[in-house]
């Protein structure tokens, strides 16, 4: 497993990406967003490659003031769910904020499909709302609260 710094190249297998998990995980109409997000040079994004393949990517931003991260579009092919590569790719990410930004919390939102997920890392549910992505796909905004390091 080797996770690296996105770069343009791997585009296309980034939205390959995204197509393996719509419409269970996410909904067609989020497919624009995701585009301009992977066009944008002001992010911090990252791809995990299993032995020969990109499986996963996932990123973060922060804030003007720079007191808040938030994840972003962490997604795994969906042909390789359940095998690690989604923990893995969080755990990096969650350990760069730390290293990078002490003791700035760590914001996300996802679905009801996905929740469960991040829970076993610490995040907790702030706020549910209802058909937040589309029909049928609530977004739940988590936070993971972060102690500044010693």
């Amino acid at each position: 497993m080797r996770i690296e710094p996105y770069d343009s190249k791997y585009f296309e297998n980034c939205i390959e990406i995204i197509q393996s998990n719509t419409p269970k995980y996410i909904d067609r109409s989020e497919h624009s967003d995701y585009r301009g997000y992977l066009l944008r040079d002001d992010k911090t994004y990252f791809v995990l490659f299993n032995d020969f393949n990109l499986v996963a990517c996932g990123g973060y931003g922060l804030n003007k003031s720079q007191t808040k991260a938030g994840l972003s579009w962490g997604l795994v092919n969906s042909k390789y769910h359940n095998q690690g590569y989604g923990s893995e790719l969080l755990k990096y990410r969650i350990e760069h904020i730390k290293n990078n930004f002490s003791g700035v919390d760590i914001y996300l939102d996802t679905s009801q499909k996905t929740y469960k997920f991040f829970e076993k890392f610490g995040f907790v549910v702030k706020k549910i709302t209802t058909n937040g992505y589309g029909v049928e796909l609530d977004r739940y905004d988590m936070i993971l609260k972060v102690k500044p390091k010693k």
